[in-house]
């Protein structure tokens, strides 16, 4: 390209129209700015290539950390709807006079059972010290919400379960009374299953807590379905890039 700019110069000089070192300055004028000019492009597409590979890191890096949040979340969906059909249960059978200890003990393991979300975020901690800057203004959107709104919501609700239990479990006066020893999450082993104490004390407990439980189920299974769509957005994005 700079040969055939020079092949003019040459040929403009020999025309003898204007003078022979004016049209030589300006040839070489034409010159400089044609190689700044290339340089520059030359160096755009490095810096856009570099920036491109930059993206695509950190994509999948916040794809993996969605993956992992992913299984957190449906191990917490799967233990809230254990605690939900145990407390239907238990809602049923305390009304009976006569109540299989096993049964109840299991169910109570499941209404005892708390979770502590601890979501993956490294990812998004380095998109955010990047200035969330990604060529899909859209995604970058969504990425946010999902992180700085969402997750933060879906945390307090999953929050608010586990304050719940540990208000039954440090409260001395309350069904734990009526408890002889509990191993977390574990095993529930109950001093009389019949106390009839007992059986309207924790049918109060139950009552006041399904509600909560059953919020709690369904704002997970909406956060889940975020989680998902947006791991798809991010596959589709990573497809477009192509690198």
């Amino acid at each position: 390209m700079i040969k055939f700019f020079r092949k003019i110069r040459y040929n403009l000089m020999e025309t003898g129209k204007t003078g022979k070192y004016f049209k030589y300055a300006i040839g070489e004028i034409i010159l400089v700015m044609i190689g700044i000019l290339l340089a520059l492009q030359v160096n755009n597409w490095n810096e856009n290539k570099k920036t491109k590979h930059t993206e695509v890191f950190v994509l999948k890096e916040v794809l993996n950390n969605l993956n992992e949040d992913a299984t957190i979340l449906n191990d917490i969906i799967n233990q809230r709807l254990k605690t939900k059909v145990s407390i239907a249960n238990m809602l049923v059978y305390l009304q009976e006079e006569t109540i299989n200890k096993d049964t109840l003990e299991k169910d109570l393991v499941n209404y005892m059972t708390f979770e502590r979300y601890f979501p993956i975020n490294n990812a998004y901690e380095i998109l955010k010290s990047k200035g969330l800057q990604l060529s899909n203004n859209s995604l970058t959107t969504k990425i946010s919400r999902y992180y700085d709104f969402e997750q933060k919501k879906i945390n307090r609700s999953i929050l608010d379960v586990e304050n719940a239990i540990l208000n039954v479990l440090e409260n001395p006066s309350g069904i734990i009374q009526y408890v002889e020893s509990i191993e977390l999450n574990k095993k529930v082993s109950i001093i009389n299953s019949n106390d009839p104490n007992l059986k309207h004390d924790l049918n109060r407990n139950l009552v006041a807590f399904k509600h909560n439980n059953i919020g709690t189920l369904d704002k997970l299974i909406v956060f889940n379905k975020l989680n998902k769509s947006l791991r798809n957005s991010i596959e589709t994005e990573l497809k477009l890039i192509g690198i």
